[in-house]
Order: structure tokens, then C-alpha cells, then sequence
């Protein structure tokens, strides 16, 4: 039986974060106890029978008294359909535990299909407010992942990030939206309404449902879809923020990473050329199909098919 709300109160305790819940469970596993036996024993008792930490036990009793709160989101989740997969269970992306190790999130909040966590995956990454030849290659690259069975992730947020989502979708492949949010903040946007497929979608946020959005979220939404994808294409970025520090944790976690390579630079784009000198990114060129102008990426999706 699963005990998700447990491992939820747990997780809302101020000053416990994936290291401790880590912790917690290897103390549990030894004996073979579940966090429902947990919670029915004393502080004292927990630092006696498992040798927890201080810490870990006072957290464990302030859980306790916030599980009476959290019941009540709890049972809207799940009638919401929005599923829970814990760090220890068997359906949590190994690429997360392997790249991102106690950093990777304690839970995900997932919506829709999640057998593409499954997937072999490749992020698109880009500016909100996006050129239009950026338009153009965000949509163009991920119609070509699709057309080659590789799954489109991205953040959700306007510019490259709906646009490669849709593109995807229309072209009849999957795609996994990462929220810099909770569920309770979540609308589907008009863009994706018309051609949204429950079968070929999945929404995954590592944050709480009622947690609203942040830069600091921002970013660390981007770390975990760059940790999802075998591969990371940064469409266009500027010389600082979200976007290039998406390609700092791509580099930082060893995900292959591209960049589209401009003959002239928009400012959307101005940060490009430091990605790929600083980061190693390799460039993405154009090439002519069918008297039209589309980014090159055989060498990602070699990449993605046939890399680690």
C-alpha cells in the first residue's frame, strides 16, 4: 500500500529536503519498517531502534502533527488524477537518482502518461520572448524529434517551451511539460488545448501543489528537465538567466548540449556564443529541405539514441 501523504507531510517539514528524506528511508529499509510505523514511534524511540539523527526524529514528529493538513490535498490530488512517484519507488526516472543524486527530488507530482519517463528524451530550451527565426527552430526541432520517436521536454512556459510542446504533439510524438509550479497553479494554455493528448503528455512538477512560481523554481525546473533529456538544444538565450543557467546545469550534470549557431545574433540570443565557448555546447547549424531553411540535429539525436 502506498503511504504518499506520510512522505508528503514529511517533505512540507521546514529544513528537511531530499538528503534527509534519503536518510530516513535507509532507516526504515534496514528493518524492513514503512513510514507508517515511523510515526507511531517516539523521538526517542526513533534515535534508539534506528539510529536516527536528532534532526531527522524532531522532523519526523512535526510531520506527524501536519498530517490531519495535508490529508485534505492529499485526497484532491488523487481525485484530480495527478499521481505521486516517490525517489525509492520502482516508476522514479533512474536519470535523476544517477545524475542529480541526493539533489534529485523527493517526489514528482505527475499528470498524464507516465510511461514516456521511459522514453529516450531530448530538452528544448529557450527564450519566453523568442525571435522569430527562434520560433521557426523551436518548432522545426521538435517536429524532427518526434519524427524520430524522441520524446520533446521542455518547461511549460511560453515562447520555445509551448511551441516545442505543441509542435510535438502535432506531429504525433510525446512530450513532458516540467512545471516551475505547483499543480494548484497549473492552466492549460490555449496554444495546447486544441491539440493536448492525455496519451502522449505528461506534466511532472517537483514542488507541492500549493507552491507558486519563483526564479529560484524557475531554475531548478530547468536542472531537473535537463536531467530528464539525454540531450539539451538551447534555441536562444541571452547572455544571463533561466536559460543560460539551464545550459550551466546541463554541462555541470554531463548532458550533451547544443545550441543554435546564428549568422547574426538576436538579443534573445546574445548568449549563445558563451554557451557553446564556456560550456562546450556543440553548434546547431541550418540546412535546406525542401528549399527550406531547418536546424541540423543528426548529431543530437545520435546523441540521444545511442549515448549513455
Amino acid at each position: 500500500m502506498k503511504h504518499d501523504k506520510y512522505w508528503i507531510a514529511l517533505d512540507q517539514v521546514k529544513g528537511v529536503g531530499p538528503a534527509m528524506m534519503r536518510e530516513i528511508h535507509d532507516a526504515l529499509a534496514g528493518p524492513g519498517l514503512s513510514i507508517v510505523d515511523l510515526f507511531s514511534l517516539s523521538a526517542e524511540e526513533m534515535r534508539a531502534e534506528l539510529s536516527l539523527r536528532e534532526q531527522a526524529a524532531s522532523a519526523v514528529e512535526a510531520a506527524r502533527g501536519r498530517l490531519s493538513l495535508v490529508e485534505e490535498g492529499y485526497f484532491k490530488l488523487i481525485d484530480a488524477g495527478i499521481e505521486i512517484v516517490l525517489f525509492f519507488e520502482e516508476g522514479y526516472p533512474e536519470r535523476l537518482s544517477r545524475l542529480m543524486k541526493n539533489e534529485a527530488p523527493s517526489m514528482l507530482f505527475t499528470y498524464g502518461n507516465r510511461s514516456l519517463f521511459g522514453e529516450k528524451a531530448a530538452a528544448v530550451f529557450g527564450e519566453r520572448s523568442v525571435s522569430e527565426k527562434g520560433e521557426l527552430i523551436a518548432y522545426h526541432s521538435a517536429m524532427e524529434l518526434a519524427r524520430h520517436r524522441i520524446v520533446v521536454v521542455s518547461g511549460f512556459a511560453r515562447g520555445v517551451g509551448l511551441i516545442a510542446h505543441r509542435s510535438a504533439l502535432e506531429s504525433g510524438g510525446g512530450t513532458i511539460g516540467v512545471l516551475p509550479y505547483g499543480f494548484s497553479w497549473l492552466k492549460m494554455p490555449d496554444s495546447l488545448k486544441e491539440v493536448y493528448n492525455p496519451d502522449s503528455m505528461l506534466l511532472v512538477s517537483p514542488f507541492g501543489p500549493e507552491i507558486e512560481y519563483s526564479t529560484f523554481n524557475a531554475y531548478r525546473r530547468n536542472r531537473l528537465a535537463c536531467a530528464l533529456s539525454r540531450a539539451v538544444f538551447i534555441v536562444e538565450s541571452p547572455a544571463e538567466g533561466g536559460i543560460f543557467e539551464a545550459a550551466k546545469s546541463a554541462s555541470s550534470l554531463g548532458v550533451p548540449l547544443y545550441a543554435t549557431e546564428y549568422a547574426d545574433y538576436p538579443d534573445t540570443a546574445a548568449g549563445n556564443p558563451s554557451i557553446m565557448r564556456e560550456f562546450g555546447a556543440k553548434p546547431v547549424r541550418g540546412r535546406i529541405v525542401n528549399n527550406a531553411l531547418l536546424p541540423n540535429l543528426d548529431r543530437l539525436i545520435a546523441d540521444v539514441k545511442f549515448g549513455e
